[in-house]
């Protein structure tokens, strides 16, 4: 969204989140950068100017130009969503209370529920039902301070259902403000309707055969895919599945994202890694040794702690140690078919007591590291001249205060390209 012009004046806390060439790693995540009495000056759609308030205004300050009063509060960077699911047919409430009551993830899955009961309802949802469900999502989203959301298929497994989703998800760009960065995700799991049907390694060499040989060229000739996600987890696919899918879709001009080790150590964070993809994401069980072994890297650590807490995990991904390995660590949601999480405020408010990670660690995880695993780092993730205007204000006047209340209304407006969405 281009064309608006906007002032943002007077903020008690200007987080500006600086991008120093790289995303954030090490005592560097642990830097927000704040300004005291600082402003944004915002003309057709981008940042002109940043910092304090006096100097902005000197330079910026047309009284015709709309103006946004921030006295007393928190500026921040748009959020950057970097990893969600939400286009999806179907409930799983259920499976969720079931599993409160005792019953087992097996247990779950032998009665027909998991991801492959959200596959089956997906296929037999209409187009509008999952643009309608997708347009009610993307409300939530922003309202939870999102200006960036990376959309992941993953829902579909078959090709036509695949192509169907990403057509949808492009189609759903006209519903919404936000800035969507369309991720194809067709190693999901393994489909119960392929090769020999049980989710063993007959399937699963079947369906990455598939994925290979006819998902991956027709979605590189549908156009509409930015990135490639693939899943390297024990029993869906295998490192070397992993990495075989990963090269076909780059050899496309897909870069890769992978889903790693959200059930069991699988190699997922090494795999990679080691491909450079641009993030490896959950990353629950990826053990201590492996995190040392591979070391410094710019595959961005996504972390997901409502995906832990729903799933109720018994290890938590080990942020901590990533960002002492000066790995970057990024922060999401996983809104889902399973994990209906639309705030990012709130899975950030989580994330610091749920890691052990600062206010300013979490942050940077949620703006400039997230852009940097999207390859947006020119457009969002920081407030800086040049990249779009978008912005959050919170109702407190700094941002360790969003820590301190958590599901609190803080926030006070959404800024998207200079113009304020959500109030």
């Amino acid at each position: 969204m281009t064309g608006h012009d906007l002032n943002v004046v007077g903020a008690a806390a200007l987080a500006m989140v600086r991008d120093r060439g790289g995303p954030r790693t090490g005592a560097l995540q642990d830097e927000m950068d704040v300004i005291t009495d600082g402003s944004v000056a915002i003309r057709d759609g981008r940042i002109t100017a940043a910092g304090p308030t006096s100097a902005v205004l000197a330079a910026w300050g047309d009284p015709a130009v709309a103006q946004l009063d921030a006295t007393g509060k928190t500026v921040l960077p748009g959020l950057v969503e970097c990893h969600s699911h939400p286009i999806f047919g179907g409930e799983r409430h259920d499976e969720y209370a079931e599993r409160l009551g005792g019953a087992s993830l097996a247990e779950v899955a032998a009665r027909g529920g998991g991801i492959w009961s959200s596959v089956v309802s997906s296929r037999n949802a209409t187009d509008h039902d999952l643009t309608a469900r997708l347009q009610a999502a993307y409300q939530r989203i922003v309202a939870g301070g999102v200006t960036t959301l990376e959309v992941k298929s993953g829902y579909g497994l078959t090709v036509e259902e695949e192509l169907r989703e990403l057509r949808l998800l492009e189609g759903s760009r006209r519903l919404t403000p936000l800035e969507l960065v369309i991720t194809f995700l067709g190693a999901h799991v393994v489909p119960r309707d392929i090769g020999a049907g049980d989710g063993g390694a007959e399937a699963g060499d079947a369906y990455t055969d598939l994925i290979a040989a006819e998902m991956l060229p027709a979605v590189a000739e549908q156009g509409i895919a930015q990135f490639h996600d693939v899943t390297v987890e024990d029993g869906l696919f295998t490192p070397a599945q992993a990495q075989r899918l990963i090269r076909a879709g780059r050899d496309k001009g897909l870069p890769p994202r992978v889903h790693a080790d959200a059930w069991k150590p699988s190699q997922g964070w090494a795999t990679a890694a080691g491909e450079r993809a641009g993030s490896a994401e959950h990353l629950t069980y990826t053990p201590d040794d492996e995190i040392r072994d591979v070391g410094s890297t710019e595959t961005v650590a996504v972390v997901l702690p409502v995906a832990e807490l729903i799933y109720m995990t018994d290890r938590r991904a080990n942020a901590r140690l990533f960002i002492d390995n000066d790995v970057p660590v990024a922060v999401a949601t996983d809104y889902c078919s399973s994990i209906h999480a639309t705030s990012l405020l709130q899975t950030m408010a989580l994330a610091a007591p749920w890691f052990r990670l600062t206010p300013a660690e979490v942050i940077v995880g949620a703006t400039l590291n997230a852009a940097y695993s999207l390859g947006l780092q020119d457009r969002c993730g920081s407030l800086e001249t040049g990249k779009r205007g978008d912005l959050i204000v919170l109702d407190c006047p700094h941002p360790n205060e969003l820590f301190l209340a958590p599901g609190a209304p803080l926030l006070d407006a959404v800024v998207i390209g200079g113009r304020p969405i959500h109030r």
